[in-house]
C-alpha cells in the first residue's frame, strides 16, 4: 500500500454535527436527540473536540421552532461515513418510535370515539 493511501485511510476527520427542529406537538425534542446521539458517539470512544453547545435563537421570531433552539456537536473520527450512517439510523429508528406512539393514540382516540358514539346510538 502506498504511503499516501496508507496516510488517508489513518486521517482524523473533524466533524461538525448540528441539528434543530426535531421536537413536536407529541414529543421529543432537540436536547433529546442530542442525548441520544452523544451516548452513541461516547459508547464507540469518539473524541469529543468540545463540549455539545446549545444555541439559542432570537425569541421574537415568528417561525422559531418550539423549543427556540439547535444542538452543535464538534468530534473527531477517522471514519465520518460511519459515524454519519450510525446518526441517520439513530434518528431514524427514533422517528419510527415517535410515529408509532402517534398512530397507537390516534387509533385509541377513534375507538373512544366509537364506543361514545354507540353509547349515544343504544
Amino acid at each position: 500500500m502506498s504511503e499516501l493511501i496508507r496516510y488517508i485511510m489513518n486521517k482524523e476527520s473533524v466533524l461538525n454535527i448540528g441539528f434543530d427542529d426535531t421536537d413536536s406537538p407529541t414529543g421529543m425534542c432537540t436536547t433529546f436527540l442530542a442525548y441520544k446521539i452523544v451516548d452513541l458517539l461516547q459508547k464507540q470512544k469518539t473524541e469529543f473536540l468540545d463540549f455539545p453547545k446549545l444555541i439559542r435563537f432570537n425569541p421574537n421570531i415568528p417561525w422559531k421552532t418550539r423549543g427556540n433552539g439547535a444542538v452543535s456537536l464538534k468530534i473527531k473520527t477517522r471514519n465520518p461515513s460511519k459515524i454519519k450512517n450510525q446518526i441517520k439510523n439513530l434518528v431514524s429508528n427514533i422517528l419510527i418510535l415517535k410515529m408509532e406512539q402517534i398512530l397507537d393514540l390516534f387509533f385509541l382516540k377513534m375507538i373512544l370515539f366509537l364506543l361514545n358514539l354507540l353509547n349515544l346510538v343504544i
